[in-house]
């Protein structure tokens, strides 16, 4: 059983490069990450990114066949070489906000979009944890090696008071494990 101060690291070392790269680049594409154990050698860690075809984002239906064909193939190819221990999505994506006492309307993409944000969503078998950056785009900067990218800021958003968050891409741990 993972200790919390493995899942601590895990946390902390994906985060930040995660924070990084999107620093770096100005975007981060969507992808979930599988965190285990080599079944040969259950001493090394493993690591897995799994980008996301941009094809799986353009449609409710397309993100439905995501989940519920690529994701259990992929589950099965990954646990003949690995234990997995946890899984991350991460993407960026529009928060839309409705007033509590309003609901969720049935066209939930009526509700207006509040902000740009980096979400990650990470699933252990003892613990589920949703992490929010607010994305401010400081306009445009030259990199080293002359590429163009998004200046970023990311500013951690609080959760903790009763917003609820889910949708297709939670609920990805039980998916690798069961597959």
């Amino acid at each position: 059983m993972m200790t919390e101060e493995r899942y601590n690291d895990i946390k902390e070392g994906y985060i930040n490069n995660i924070k990084r790269f999107i620093v770096e680049v100005g975007d981060i594409f969507p992808h979930v990450t599988v965190f285990g154990l080599h079944k040969d050698d259950q001493t090394k860690n493993a690591i897995i990114h799994i980008p996301i075809d941009d094809e799986f984002m353009k449609s409710e239906e397309r993100k439905e066949t995501f989940i519920n064909d690529v994701v259990p193939e992929v589950a099965r190819k990954i646990k003949e070489q690995f234990i997995p221990e946890g899984v991350a999505w991460t993407s960026e994506a529009w928060l839309r906000e409705s007033p509590v006492d309003k609901g969720i309307p049935n066209d939930w993409k009526e509700l207006p979009v509040k902000k740009e944000v980096l979400f990650i969503n990470m699933e252990f078998e003892h613990k589920k944890e949703m992490i929010v950056y607010e994305i401010k785009r400081l306009g445009k900067q030259v990199t080293e090696d002359g590429e163009i990218v998004d200046q970023v800021e990311l500013i951690e958003q609080d959760f903790s008071k009763g917003e609820s968050s889910g949708g297709r891409l939670t609920g990805l741990y039980e998916k690798f494990i069961n597959a």
